[in-house]
This record gives C-alpha cells, sequence and structure tokens, in this order.
C-alpha cells in the first residue's frame, strides 16, 4: 500500500517527545509529520505553539540523506480569528508538502479543556463548527481539514444530535470543496474517541454534497498511535463506496488506490 498516516507529530510539537527515527522504524515507506501552530495555545498555557522551521527542516534534511527522501515535511495549523494575521505571516515563504488546518480553541480555552463539561452543548457545538467554517473560508492554501470533531470531543453527541446542525455542516464542507482540501478521517477521533458513528454520518453527507477527497490520519504523539486502527478506517471507506485517498507532495494533491 503507498498510502501512509498523514497527521503524526515529534518532539517538534510540544505534546509529543517522539523522535522522526522511532518513526522510521515503523515503516519503509513515506513519512510526513505535521507540527503544531497555534498562536496563543489554550492547551499550552496560552504561550504560541510555533514550529523551528529552520530546525525542522534541517532536521529532515538529515535524515532524508540517509533514508531515501522518504520523510515530507507538514504543518497542522490551528486558527483563531486572532490569529489569523500571524498564521499567514508565518507560513509565508516556508515549504511544505502537506498544511492541515484545525480549529483547537476560540482563542480562550482548548475544545479539549474541562470548562466545556460546564457548558451547553448545543452552544458549544455552533460555536465550533462556525469557527470551522471561517477558518477554511479565510485560511488559503491548507490542504486538508483536519478532526471535523475536536471541538465536540469532550461532548455527549450523538448522529441525531449532528443532524440537528445539518445545515452548518453542510456550510463547512461547501468551504472545504470550494477550497479543494481533503476531509480528514481522524483514527483517533473515530476509535479513541468513539466517534465513527460520527464520522460515518459526516463523510456520507460529504459524498452527498460531491465530495471526493479524503485524507487518512491517527494524529499520532507516540509511535504506539501509528496508523492507529487504519485498517478499520479503510474498510468504513470501502463500504461507503470510496476507493482511493488523497495526498500530498509539495502541495499537490494525487490519489492512492485503498
Amino acid at each position: 500500500m503507498a498510502y501512509y498516516d498523514q497527521h503524526m507529530h515529534t518532539h517538534f510539537s510540544p505534546d509529543s517527545a517522539e523522535s522522526f527515527e522511532n518513526y522510521l522504524e515503523q515503516t519503509d515507506g513515506l513519512l510526513v509529520t505535521t507540527e503544531h501552530l497555534d498562536f496563543h495555545d489554550a492547551y499550552n498555557g496560552g504561550v504560541d505553539t510555533v514550529l523551528d522551521y529552520a530546525a525542522y527542516s534541517e532536521k529532515i534534511d538529515g535524515l532524508n540523506a540517509i533514508h531515501d527522501g522518504r520523510i515530507r515535511r507538514g504543518i497542522e495549523v490551528g486558527y483563531t480569528p486572532e490569529s489569523y494575521a500571524r498564521i499567514i505571516s508565518y507560513l509565508t515563504g516556508k515549504t511544505f508538502d502537506v498544511i492541515l488546518l484545525s480549529v483547537h480553541q476560540n482563542g480562550r480555552y482548548d475544545y479539549l479543556q474541562p470548562i466545556i463539561d460546564e457548558m451547553d452543548p448545543k452552544a458549544v457545538m455552533k460555536e465550533y463548527f462556525e469557527l470551522c467554517t471561517e477558518a477554511v473560508r479565510q485560511v488559503d492554501g491548507a490542504n486538508v481539514f483536519a478532526h471535523f470533531d475536536y471541538g465536540i470531543r469532550r461532548l455527549p453527541v450523538t448522529v441525531d444530535n449532528l443532524r440537528e446542525f445539518e445545515p452548518a455542516l453542510k456550510g463547512l464542507l461547501d468551504e472545504i470543496m470550494a477550497k479543494d482540501m481533503a476531509l480528514e478521517l481522524n483514527t483517533r477521533s473515530m476509535y479513541e474517541y468513539n466517534n465513527a458513528d460520527l464520522y460515518r454520518y459526516m463523510i456520507g453527507l460529504y459524498l452527498e454534497m460531491g465530495g471526493t477527497r479524503f485524507s487518512l490520519g491517527s494524529d499520532a504523539h507516540s509511535i504506539k498511535k501509528y496508523r492507529y486502527h487504519f485498517d478499520d478506517a479503510i474498510a468504513l471507506l470501502r463500504e461507503l463506496g470510496v476507493s482511493d485517498l488523497t495526498q500530498f507532495k509539495d502541495q499537490i494533491a494525487y490519489s492512492e488506490p485503498i
């Protein structure tokens, strides 16, 4: 199989201690890491989480020289309205193979922090999906929209709850398709956070709207989660009639059959 994990982190992200070398031992194929970029990162105490691009590139170049160029460059951009200008400034002049776009926070708190437990779930969902749509609309050049369910992972959300927000979700998917982005199947979301049913619904909605681009990522922060439940996610895609994944080299999309 030529498709690979398109969402992973190393020690170049503050919430991971994993090394490139350990990932390289897991496969003889391609790798890409998608390190965090989150300004005023609520999950990290409000400090800026900024990828050291020079050190990251130096590390990859050194490893590629002895590993047949198997490592690609990636970044996961965390959007807030307040950080938009800084995101664009950071990305300018830098080269990545794939750019993931995410919403992790609203500028005050991260959606995985306990404060969410005290809030009205529908209010959280409304705010989160609106921020996701704004992120895709505002940020040009991103390739993959990651973990659409990040903001609702702490909530007791069912497929019926998602259906209440179908107009908002369709609006988000419209923006994703307008930007020629891929929709990510985040396998930790699906099988660690038990949101596979939510993904089944979202994939079906996307397909009904004419969506064709899917990305597969574990969101691994260590080798323990590398390619996490990929066989299950592939089986779901095949069941729904999907026959290939979208991957990126130099931010140019290409298909790999599953």
